[in-house]
């Protein structure tokens, strides 16, 4: 709406031109390298808000062109994930900055369905913006089940990607997800377990999958190996491509170490 309404304050038609694929190109490779510079700045798990936006803006300026669609909206979601994460300070600013994440997301699937990036992306953007309405509520409304056969979905696509990021979301719900009496009876700790003991061999230094894999343990009674798990992770440091998102996993660990104790 805002590229359309930028052609009524336009002295003449001729004055308005969509950026030609070169300047879009330029764009793009602009906000990637922002994008990777995500982290510089940050105070404590605060990333700066200026560098995720500049990103932003490229993006949406190259995504309403329709240059590289896919790449364009993916980078464009990883984006929203980021900033509802790390750059918003308020509840509702994370809420609306994820429901834009999701929207894209919904919208790019289904144009490209077999886009495993995009689903990866998609799907956790659905998990974060579930986590800002509450489980409960994503349970009731169908946004876990969605999220669930996406990831099903993703699983049968490519169970290798980004450390088998299929297996680590779907053990993740098994264990998270609510029990909600004809609407979700699928949840179990064990079967949760299952699934996050074959990630951890498949990426036994991704952060994310040794959280909650010890987590998984600890709700199925194994709280000796679960603690040196987590302790683990408080030993490890972040990855400089990942910084704030292995930052916040450690924070999370030792504060739930001291609640294990």
């Amino acid at each position: 709406m805002l590229l359309f309404a930028a052609l009524l304050v336009t002295s003449s038609l001729s004055a308005f031109a969509f950026p030609d694929p070169n300047n879009a190109s330029d764009l793009l490779s602009e906000a990637k390298k922002l994008y990777d510079l995500r982290a510089e700045g940050a105070v404590g798990l605060m990333a700066k808000t200026e560098t995720i936006d500049k990103a932003i803006a490229s993006l949406e300026k190259v995504y309403a062109t329709g240059y590289k669609e896919e790449e364009t909206g993916l980078y464009l979601i990883r984006c929203y994930n980021y900033k509802g994460r790390f750059a918003c300070a308020s509840a509702s600013a994370k809420k609306s900055t994820f429901e834009k994440g999701k929207n894209l997301g919904e919208k790019l699937v289904k144009k490209y369905p077999n886009s495993v990036p995009l689903l990866y992306e998609y799907i956790c953007v659905m998990g974060l913006w579930g986590g800002e309405i509450g489980a409960l509520k994503a349970g009731w409304d169908g946004l876990i089940g969605k999220m669930k056969e996406n990831t099903q979905r993703l699983i049968e696509l490519d169970a290798s990607y980004s450390g088998c990021a299929g297996e680590r979301i779907m053990g993740y719900l098994y264990i998270k997800a609510p029990y909600i009496p004809l609407v979700l009876t699928w949840p179990d700790d064990d079967t949760g377990l299952e699934y996050l003991e074959r990630v951890a061999k498949c990426s036994p230094y991704d952060f994310g999958t040794l959280y909650y894999y010890a987590e998984a343990l600890h709700k199925n009674g194994f709280e000796s190996k679960a603690k040196e798990y987590m302790k683990k992770i408080t030993t490890m440091a972040p990855r400089k491509e990942l910084y704030l998102e292995d930052l916040q996993f450690k924070k999370d660990a030792e504060l739930l170490l001291k609640q294990w104790k």
